[in-house]
């Protein structure tokens, strides 16, 4: 069994793109998420991984987050928050948002949201697992999910 073989079979496995906002007061940031899955029902747990070398490893540093799922037509804010914020820039910004519970931001523009605590964080490789209590949660607007089938998807470099 190759990398190649292993990697071929992985791309086949679907996955929500997202956006993970964290911060309140001034210091809000995002960052675009292809790896998200649910862990439990009760408590209500989800699960996330973000490269450690990632230049925007946001959530270690806070206590809460908010996952915003974004619908299918929506790509081009995936790809926004995946590039590198410069010094000073707010990504959140351009788009309209709301105060989550938790004090993170939901984009209002997206499909669905949820609002999270940071239960625990897990080094695994070379990613962080991020756990995550929700605490809230609602759909937004009507639409489908934007998932990693429609070729958006994290690729190491």
């Amino acid at each position: 069994m190759s990398e190649t073989d292993i990697a071929k079979v992985l791309k086949k496995i679907p996955y929500p793109v997202s956006v993970v906002t964290v911060g309140t007061g001034g210091a809000e940031n995002g960052l675009t998420i292809s790896w998200l899955s649910q862990v439990s029902f009760d408590p209500p747990l989800i699960m996330f991984a973000i490269d450690k070398n990632h230049y925007s490893n946001l959530p270690l540093g806070s206590q809460s987050f908010v996952v915003n799922l974004l619908k299918d037509d929506q790509s081009h804010i995936a790809g926004h928050f995946a590039g590198q914020s410069m010094e000073g820039e707010n990504k959140i910004d351009k788009f309209p948002t709301r105060e989550a519970g938790s004090g993170s931001l939901i984009l209002t523009e997206a499909l669905a949201f949820l609002d999270c605590e940071v239960e625990k964080t897990i080094e695994a490789g070379g990613h962080t697992l991020v756990i995550g209590k929700i605490i809230d949660a609602g759909v937004l607007n009507d639409g489908q999910p934007l998932t990693s089938a429609s070729g958006m998807r994290y690729q190491k470099s």
